[in-house]
């Protein structure tokens, strides 16, 4: 933009703490700044598919490493679960997985009791 000037003295990349040069490509994810080459899953090290990454306790993770060290299995497909998860009969499910094993009904958001349909 014209008229704006900006001071790279002060910045560093929140991976590596190096600074930017002025012609660097900067990342920039929730006011911190990184090195594209720094910007990747804090598990495997790799860049981030698209830029889609998932952030669990300040570390960012790409899709993988998040199901893997993260997300349900779900009790009836065994496929990991990401969003809304029910919890019930010591397991976790997708809410179109936890259905009735008699009339296969989904349960997500009605009461049941288990062992009857």
């Amino acid at each position: 933009m014209p008229g704006v000037t900006m001071s790279f003295s002060n910045m560093s990349c929140s991976r590596c703490g190096d600074g930017f040069d002025p012609h660097d490509k900067i990342v920039n994810s929730q006011g911190e700044l990184w090195h594209p080459q720094c910007f990747v899953c804090s598990q495997c090290f790799r860049p981030f598919p698209d830029g889609l990454f998932y952030e669990f306790e300040g570390r960012k993770y790409c899709e993988h490493d998040f199901q893997v060290l993260f997300a349900p299995c779900c009790g009836k497909c065994g496929e990991f679960v990401i969003g809304r998860v029910i919890k019930a009969m010591s397991a976790s499910w997708h809410p179109a997985c936890f259905c009735c094993a008699v009339c296969n009904k989904e349960l997500a958001d009605r009461g049941f009791v288990r062992n009857r349909c």
